[in-house]
């Protein structure tokens, strides 16, 4: 293979190995145990589902990530996909230009991947999904495509229509050309420019495609696939001296575990393609925010004397469990909860119940909680004091039945007036906790991939007065390769972000240092003023308002700040340059049913005064473990990773849950983000806490899906 030479020949090879040493590091993690929703289907060459070349409308289950490596000459892929939800999979995946793992890479062609169902399969529907190949990307391997797949017994047939790189066989005519004139212009494949909104399915022809994946029942670990592609290989004729096979491949994938696969196919007669997978979903890995703490055990029989509610806030304590203000009122014993971060609220409302319960005497047949965190209130839980005996000390009732019987307010007249903030809470140990910060930049011009790694130690202070929270966190910074960040992205006299460099460079800093008032005025509507070091980069004060009806699924809020840059030249980072600037944003939340999947939009103005809008995904995992995508678009541009100009900032982050690890302390975790280093536009404050994540805990859905751990 003839091609020319690039000034990232060396950051290329670089790329190349750190894509073959990741699937390495994941394999073990996603063979720890399969997923419980496992797919049949198989990955292309590229990382999405589908047959040998082309794509299918398949979906992986919903959490599902991906990871692996294909060749199939001229290109080695490296892909890393996340099945953000149900009809949405997001693929990162970085195309080295070499057919060999023992060659030299000769260029980069990083790009984000995504398909959209937008049918789902039926009797008489076929599966229909959209998707986009370098949606935001290079422009050599992007791609627009429908396709439509259809199961009959043990054959998964697919066909579909192709724009861009899958349009170049022209088979016909661009049928969008008769919406507008746009959607008939002639379209670049290669250049140095990345792929953007103005590009997608336009040209002049399209191309179809089409194929079929035969699952023996002899064989359930094998299916043989053949498809016909619509790739006619342009950008590399006119690049290099290229010998483009025939449309046709024909392999088989194999499965030899549900977390692991292997493709091989025969692209015509002359090429040859090989495949690995591995997938799994963070929920069976054996990650976890903390142990499951152990609670008393439940006394069914009640005894004639009882205890102080003082007696009962000591034991409840020993017990781990923080109860404040606990009151007798004839039959009822009410009681503010302060829970614990790293685990469910129903966990903790059987712990404090039990220590209620076991010393509350004779008469008490009915338990009031209200659960808070931050110095923020929560609805007002009421349990039934004989549900609770039959199914924790009887083992005769059961979770179903508990909440049956349980009454849950959040009118207004129960917010405050029932329990009085407590003076100064207790100090916990389990409040300091550490943070694995990794992040990960796809190929940057010249640089090639970029990362970064730190360690961020976080103590949350205790709360006074009821109002008062603070924060304290220290950064060690352990390995970056962004020095030559600073010749790509000068400086600028306001930079945003475009100086993290500078903030890698020393060893240990400031992370962040603020202090927080807390009020909630309903258990619906909840305020917070912040003020200090707010994250590395800023600091400054403002302010936060939510409201978060119970019993709905979304929410809405705003917030205001005044943001100072940080001074990475000052001691631990501590001084600041420059004035203050002002960002905020209007925010709304919707949590989709029975998916534990939280959709954010925020609108508003970010750090560099652009002004523009914020998507987000977020998939939260049973064990604490959170997958989220998010994309933001401003009506400034910055620099994109091929040296142009884009209006789009997107990325992905992986939290997994250190807590269960022996000697760590709960709520550690594991960061992994993959974003562009260095941007200034589309840059909102990292807040060391938000009124939405602080009140979770409260919501009618956390409740009704961590119900179950009330009587385990």
């Amino acid at each position: 293979m003839n091609t020319s030479s690039s000034p990232s020949d060396i950051s290329a090879t670089m790329t190349l190995r750190q894509l073959t040493l990741i699937t390495m590091i994941c394999s073990p993690a996603f063979s720890l145990t399969a997923h419980a929703e496992q797919t049949l289907y198989s990955a292309t060459q590229g990382g999405v589902i589908g047959l040998n070349i082309v794509p299918s409308a398949r979906m992986d289950p919903s959490g599902t990530i991906t990871a692996g490596v294909s060749t199939l000459d001229p290109y080695l892929h490296g892909y890393l996909g996340f099945q953000i939800a149900a009809p949405l999979h997001i693929n990162l995946r970085q195309s080295a230009l070499t057919s060999n793992f023992r060659h030299e890479a000769e260029r980069l062609y990083p790009g984000l991947d995504t398909k959209l169902r937008l049918v789902k399969e039926n009797e008489y529907l076929p599966e229909i999904s959209l998707g986009l190949n370098s949606a935001i990307g290079h422009k050599r391997m992007a791609a627009e495509y429908i396709a439509f797949s259809k199961r009959y017994k043990q054959f998964d047939f697919t066909g579909g229509l192709g724009w861009g790189r899958m349009g170049t066989a022209g088979h016909f005519k661009n049928p969008f050309k008769s919406i507008s004139s746009h959607f008939g212009k002639s379209r670049d494949y290669d250049g140095e420019l990345s792929a953007s909104p103005d590009d997608w399915f336009t040209g002049e022809t399209i191309g179809f495609f089409g194929g079929v994946e035969y699952f023996p029942p002899a064989l359930p670990p094998l299916s043989i696939k053949l498809d016909l592609g619509s790739d006619r290989y342009e950008a590399e004729q006119s690049s290099f001296d290229y010998d483009v096979p025939v449309p046709w491949s024909l392999g088989f994938n194999f499965k030899p575990a549900a977390w692991v696969d292997f493709g091989v196919a025969a692209h015509g007669l002359d090429k040859f393609m090989g495949r690995v997978t591995f997938r799994g979903a963070p929920s069976d890995w054996p990650f976890t925010a903390s142990e499951k703490p152990k609670s008393a055990v439940f006394t069914p029989h009640r005894t004639s004397g009882s205890g102080s509610p003082s007696a009962m806030q000591t034991d409840a304590h020993k017990d781990g469990v923080l109860l404040y203000n606990t009151k007798r009122d004839g039959a009822i014993i009410s009681s503010g909860l302060d829970l614990e971060p790293h685990h469910s609220t129903p966990r903790q409302l059987r712990m404090a119940a039990t220590n209620i319960a076991n010393n509350a005497g004779a008469e008490i047949e009915t338990i009031a909680l209200r659960p808070s965190k931050y110095n923020l209130k929560g609805p007002l839980i009421t349990l039934n004091r004989r549900d609770l005996e039959n199914a924790l000390g009887r083992n005769q009732g059961s979770a179903d039945e508990i909440w049956r019987n349980t009454e849950i307010s959040a009118d207004a007249e129960t917010a405050n007036a029932k329990t009085s903030p407590y003076a100064i809470s207790q100090f916990k140990l389990d409040h300091l906790h550490f943070i694995l910060d990794n992040r990960v930049s796809m190929a940057e011009e010249d640089s090639g991939a970029l990362f970064r790694s730190s360690v961020v130690s976080d103590l949350q202070g205790p709360s006074f007065f009821g109002l008062i929270h603070s924060g304290f966190s220290m950064r060690l910074n352990l390995g970056n390769n962004l020095e030559r960040l600073e010749e790509i992205r000068p400086p600028q006299l306001f930079s945003v972000r475009s100086d993290v460099y500078a903030f890698a460079d020393d060893v240990i800093a400031l992370d962040a240092n603020y202090i927080a008032a807390t009020y909630s005025f309903t258990p619906e509507i909840h305020a917070a003023l912040t003020g200090g070091y707010l994250e590395e980069m800023y600091g400054g004060f403002g302010g936060e308002i939510l409201y978060r009806p119970f019993g709905k699924r979304f929410a809405f809020g705003a917030d205001g700040w005044v943001a100072l840059k940080r001074n990475p030249y000052t001691p631990l980072h501590t001084g600041f340059r420059g004035d203050g600037t002002l960002t905020g944003h209007l925010n709304g939340w919707y949590d989709f049913p029975e998916s534990d999947t939280v959709l954010q939009v925020r609108i508003g103005r970010f750090l560099a005064q652009d002004i523009g809008a914020s998507l987000s995904l977020q998939k939260n995992f049973e064990n604490g473990a959170s997958l989220s995508g998010f994309v933001t678009v401003t009506d400034n541009a910055d620099f994109d990773l091929f040296g142009g100009t884009t209006h789009a900032y997107n990325g992905m982050r992986l939290s997994l849950p250190l807590g269960g690890v022996p000697y760590i302390p709960d709520g550690s975790e594991a960061r992994f983000e993959a974003a562009p280093f260095g941007r200034d536009m589309g840059q909102a404050l990292s807040l060391p806490f938000t009124l939405f994540e602080a009140t979770d805990g409260f919501s009618y859905d956390h409740l009704a899906r961590n119900w179950h751990e009330i009587s385990e």
